[in-house]
């Protein structure tokens, strides 16, 4: 039997709520994850640093669920995950650009051109095009181009496949 999670407003004030939630989050089945994931959305502000935190420490597998967290957070966790960008490894980084692209804000935009310009994984700049391709503002769209009619066909295709997947 699933383990149902109590979804509920949780103040500021009741950080103890958001390590559960977390320690669920990252332990459960992948059903009571889920839940704990929402929740954590729910919760917003209060549960952005500890979730960066956790992106920033936690092993690959975890940094996407992380990432899922914070992309329910919303437009509160993009400068926190601008941040990310600008410290972090690529494998770090990834799930950071992902969840920026589901958040869709607009500050997002310079700082994945700046990625996609500077990485050096392949596998980062390819889900940084799809990232803002997916937000769609002119001058993501025109930097992914430029990418695409200089890295060719292959990383065009390597692209619209991470593109596809988010």
């Amino acid at each position: 039997m699933q383990k149902t999670i109590e979804r509920r407003e949780v103040k500021a004030g009741e950080p103890g709520q958001v390590r559960e939630l977390m320690h669920v989050m990252l332990n459960a089945d992948t059903y009571t994850s889920l839940q704990a994931v929402g929740s954590l959305g729910t919760i917003g502000a209060p549960a952005i640093g500890p979730l960066v935190q956790a992106l920033l420490a936690t092993d690959s597998d975890a940094r996407w669920t992380v990432a899922m967290a914070l992309a329910r957070t919303g437009a509160e966790a993009v400068e926190p995950l601008i941040g990310v960008l600008l410290v972090a490894d690529d494998d770090i980084k990834n799930p950071a650009v992902w969840a920026l692209a589901e958040i869709g804000d607009p500050r997002a935009v310079d700082p994945l051109i700046g990625i996609l310009r500077t990485s050096r994984s392949e596998c980062c700049r390819a889900l940084t095009a799809a990232a803002l391709l997916k937000l769609g503002d002119p001058a993501g769209v025109a930097e992914v181009e430029r990418t695409f009619a200089q890295l060719g066909h292959e990383f065009e295709g390597l692209a619209m496949e991470a593109l596809e997947g988010t």
